[in-house]
């Protein structure tokens, strides 16, 4: 009876991890690895001694024999970790249905202890101390590996492999979905995660976070200088050290070549998108799929502002409208107006030359011909409109030229008059 509920008594974590750690043992690898350190111990222990050395060739022999695994060894060692696996889930949730201890004094526990008795400022005084031998050491590594330089491409050519091997592992474990579950599967398992999500948890972390963001921000101003919040004079101090070690030519020279390589990567994709046909006709068919969700969640948006309480939505439209600053809005538009001018009045040709240039360039015949079609089509179409929108533009129009009695004024309602007056105007 004893033996019977002896062999059908689950094996316990302990048991099991001296057999995992025992079939490891006797693996070839790590069997040699075990036989080379017996050899060197008992080496070092005969010395000089030929009783001992004669011992030691016994002790070896046995070793061997002992650590000697049949063809079985590894599969046996991977069914005793699943076991050891198993084993330790089990007493984890044997001990956590017996209920957790809750600890009365924090104080009276090893991590209280550990943190009472670390002295972190030794731990930072000795990582700030051992800056130095450790770059020394990586310039010294990286000159002795450059002594080398196939080894540098040895490296390099490692980690491309490493790339494509993780590639194609996913690529198999992917296919291996599509492979063995339906649509109604994938996706019930794929979204479980998002179902186990515990969303009240991931707001408590979110105002958590904007607390702290806050207190961030809140403390900057609270800890200004000469009117300056901290941050701004941090990160003020950070660009100008940064800016001052970063030569201006190369890191121009750096987005030059950036944008350019972005020019090759469009003429690579359009010569790619020329020889297969199916991609680039298959992406313009797709257009209005494309576009239409996000049309449709615009639309939603405006339909939420549109169904909201109407006293509500426009005192809080009204409160942050009012607060966009105009003049700073005007003072934008005024400083680009007088870059422009004074660009001009230094280069009164520059504006001339860009635009004759693109005059000139564009296809004059090309453009006449969609004119001829384009305007009457745009008329035509929105015909119906124009005696909603155009008794009010007229009038506009009117009185800001009523408003303005310069004598530029009047020589352009001069010329207007004329023209309209003129045989075109006439008929």
């Amino acid at each position: 009876m004893k033996d019977a509920e002896k062999t059908s008594r689950p094996e316990s974590a302990a048991d099991l991890t001296g057999s995992v750690v025992w079939q490891t043992v006797k693996t070839p690898a790590l069997r040699k690895l075990v036989s080379a350190i017996v050899h060197e111990a008992l080496k070092d222990w005969a010395k000089n001694s030929k009783f001992k050395a004669r011992m030691t060739a016994h002790v070896e022999d046995i070793v061997g024999k002992v650590l000697s695994s049949d063809s079985e060894s590894e599969s046996r060692t991977g069914a005793e970790l699943g076991k050891l696996v198993t084993a330790f889930a089990r007493e984890t949730n044997e001990a956590l249905q017996q209920g957790v201890k809750v600890v009365d004094d924090p104080r009276q526990t090893a991590i209280n202890d550990f943190i009472v008795h670390t002295d972190f400022g030794e731990i930072k005084e000795m990582v700030d101390r051992s800056e130095e031998h450790l770059l020394q050491n990586i310039n010294v590594t990286i000159d002795c590996i450059w002594a080398y330089p196939a080894k540098v491409g040895s490296i390099l050519a490692s980690l491309v492999s490493a790339g494509n091997i993780s590639v194609k592992s996913i690529a198999l474990i992917l296919g291996s979905l599509l492979k063995n579950l339906g649509p109604d599967l994938t996706a019930d398992i794929l979204l479980s995660i998002v179902r186990e999500l515990n969303g009240k948890e991931i707001g408590k972390l979110t105002n958590t976070l904007t607390e702290l963001l806050r207190r961030l921000h809140t403390g900057s101003y609270l800890l200004a200088r000469g009117g300056k919040p901290l941050f701004e004079i941090y990160l003020t101090n950070f660009l100008k050290d940064a800016l001052g070690e970063i030569d201006p030519d190369i890191f121009t020279k750096a987005r030059v070549a950036l944008a350019e390589d972005a020019e090759t990567i469009a003429k690579s994709m359009a010569e790619v998108l020329s020889e297969n046909e199916k991609h680039l006709f298959a992406s313009l068919a797709a257009y209005s799929a494309l576009e239409n969700p996000k049309i449709r969640a615009q639309a939603v948006k405006m339909s939420l502002y549109e169904d909201a309480d109407p006293e509500k939505f426009t005192e809080a439209a009204a409160a942050g409208i009012s607060d966009l600053d105009t003049q700073i809005m005007a003072e934008n538009v005024n400083a680009a107006l007088r870059i422009i001018n004074n660009l001009h009045e230094a280069r009164p040709q520059l504006f001339a030359t860009l635009l004759r240039g693109f005059a000139d360039s564009a296809d004059e015949d090309e453009l006449a011909k969609t004119a001829r079609w384009l305007v009457p089509e745009l008329v035509s179409s929105f015909k119906t409109l124009a005696p909603a929108v155009m008794p009010s533009l007229i009038n506009g129009f009117c009185e800001m030229v009523e408003a303005d009695h310069s004598g530029e004024m009047k020589k352009a309602i001069g010329n207007l008059r004329a023209v309209m007056m003129g045989d075109g105007g006439e008929k």
